[in-house]
């Protein structure tokens, strides 16, 4: 009979918290057996299962980018074609995010440089009131 982990059991072999795993199990990534007395226990697929979302997860991608994943695998499809094309979109993405930060970087900096220090009366703050302000 193969192996069987508790909860407990998977997640410090994975070093996550079990409350991750019956997380998991609840989106249904992974399935769990009841034992007689309630406690659940998962089989050696299931923590490779886990290892993977965790890695993917880790990578960026989202529950339902691993949902995708997986369920074109274990219908027996090969999800590589896939997860390239989710790591292109990503990292457009992530490109997009850089330049947009990049940006905020550049108009902060211009605020410490040239914003004027002295607040009118009207005025809340003249560093983010000031025409220098984006």
């Amino acid at each position: 009979m193969a192996s069987r982990l508790t909860v407990g059991a998977v997640a410090k072999r994975l070093g996550i918290r079990p409350s991750a795993v019956r997380f998991y199990e609840r989106r249904g990534l992974v399935a769990s057996q009841r034992l007689a007395n309630g406690y659940r226990v998962y089989d050696q697929d299931t923590v490779g299962v886990l290892h993977f979302i965790n890695r993917a997860k880790a990578l960026g991608f989202s529950l339902e980018e691993v949902r995708e994943i997986l369920t074109l695998r274990r219908g027996g499809n090969e999800p590589c074609d896939c997860v390239t094309a989710m790591i292109e979109r990503n990292l457009a993405a992530i490109d997009e995010h850089i330049a947009e930060l990049s940006t905020l970087r550049r108009q902060l900096r211009a605020l410490l440089k040239d914003s004027p220090r002295k607040r009118h009366a009207e005025e809340i703050c003249p560093i983010l009131e000031s025409d220098a302000a984006p």
